[in-house]
């Protein structure tokens, strides 16, 4: 009743509402999305291992970063990353940038896992933060994954309760191929020699040199050894060294 009184009295400007309140649905509900995924982004807190290769070569050095992003105040991490040590070999742990500034023990690497245990004397970090950087090199070809073996954020809100984290594979696994610095590259055996059997009868003697001195007469360059483009005395020499080798 109401939308027919609306037409009667505003039949073009009435229209145009409707088509805009029509359209306008649709945007709504796509904004409404977006804001729910931010906010799942916004109140989760997660570990994230990078790298900053994903395909490197054989004995190639590359860097693993781990960060935490917290959407609460965290104050200590205990993470433990594994690696195959049968492909990688870990150089150094560097924690210069860190946000952890007390360590329980110092970083470090044992037995393809990798140990970050600490905390730090605020009441808490919120937000992205690197734990450490790690360098390493490749030693065997073939695929390399690096992921999230164990974590527990511990909140700095003064009662050291649990903070969940989500666990994904985007964050928490990488992936690094390897391969071997001689893969694609064709090798084979060359050998050079002279060929100064003229004759062809499978060694080089006197009838060589006769074809030899024959084609040195009449002017020919078919007997060039050393390739200057005729025939010398140093073809000469070359032809009587390998007949006295053979």
């Amino acid at each position: 009743m109401f939308r027919k009184l609306w037409h009667a009295l505003f039949p073009a400007s009435s229209e145009r509402q409707y088509q805009t309140v029509r359209y306008a649905f649709p945007l709504i509900l796509v904004t409404a999305m977006f804001a729910s995924f931010a906010s799942v982004a916004t109140d989760s807190s997660y570990i994230t291992i990078r790298t900053d290769a994903e395909t490197i070569t054989r004995d190639q050095s590359f860097f693993i970063d781990v960060l935490v992003t917290a959407h609460v105040a965290v104050n200590a991490v205990d993470l433990t990353i594994a690696y195959p040590e049968d492909k990688i070999v870990i150089d150094s742990i560097d924690t210069g940038t860190s946000v952890i500034t007390l360590w329980v023990n110092e970083p470090y690497a044992k037995d393809g896992t990798i140990y970050l245990s600490g905390g730090t004397y605020r009441k808490g970090f919120i937000g992205e933060h690197q734990i450490a950087r790690i360098r390493a090199h490749a030693t065997e070809s073939g695929d390399a994954r690096i992921l999230l073996k164990d974590s527990q954020l511990l909140s700095g809100d003064g009662s050291g309760s649990d903070v969940q984290t989500v666990v994904s594979q985007d964050f928490n696994e990488v992936k690094i191929e390897i391969s071997g610095d001689d893969e694609g590259v064709v090798t084979a055996k060359a050998s050079i020699s002279v060929v100064t059997d003229t004759d062809g009868d499978g060694d080089v003697d006197l009838g060589d040199v006769t074809l030899f001195m024959s084609a040195w007469f009449s002017k020919s360059s078919v007997f060039d050894f050393n390739g200057d483009g005729r025939m010398t005395f140093g073809d000469f020499s070359i032809l009587l060294a390998e007949s006295f080798i053979r």
